[in-house]
């Protein structure tokens, strides 16, 4: 059970550092960042105003408001055109960012089935997921994608 509580602390953890080009006219480095870090910011706060689930059964609720928030910052996001030289590190932080996504899925299944076991795998996944996108954020001046 102590695990479980561990892992019901990283949740929220897990769902508020994803962020995650788009078509049109590209942007400047600078327009790219102001405007990305507007849309991580509006969205970050939304997320991290979920309340931290305090059992299992709760879980899935929260990965389908969490997975809702994140789904319009991503939508939101990707819209943007990065310039040229961002292209790549902005596709990859999207794949991350889709990453994390998918270890929430496969979080919510797992607090269905009162797997713990996969509860964890799923935390392990999307930490790692997220840790990676935060460091592509940070690369790109992204500080407000960043969780």
């Amino acid at each position: 059970m102590r695990r479980v509580a561990a892992a019901l602390v990283g949740i929220l953890g897990l769902l508020v550092a994803a962020c995650g080009g788009g078509g049109g006219e590209r942007l400047s480095k600078a327009e790219f960042t102001t405007q990305a870090n507007a849309i991580c910011g509006k969205y970050e706060k939304q997320l991290k105003a979920l309340d931290a689930p305090t059992s299992l059964e709760e879980v899935p609720d929260l990965v389908d408001k969490a997975l809702a928030i994140l789904n319009k910052e991503v939508d939101e996001i990707s819209d943007l055109n990065p310039p040229e030289e961002l292209e790549d590190q902005f596709d990859a932080l999207i794949e991350q960012t889709n990453n994390t996504k998918a270890a929430a899925d496969d979080l919510a299944d797992a607090a269905k089935a009162n797997d713990e076991d996969a509860v964890q795998q799923a935390l392990d996944e999307g930490n790692a997921a997220s840790t990676r996108a935060d460091q592509i954020a940070g690369q790109l001046g992204l500080d407000a994608c960043k969780g």
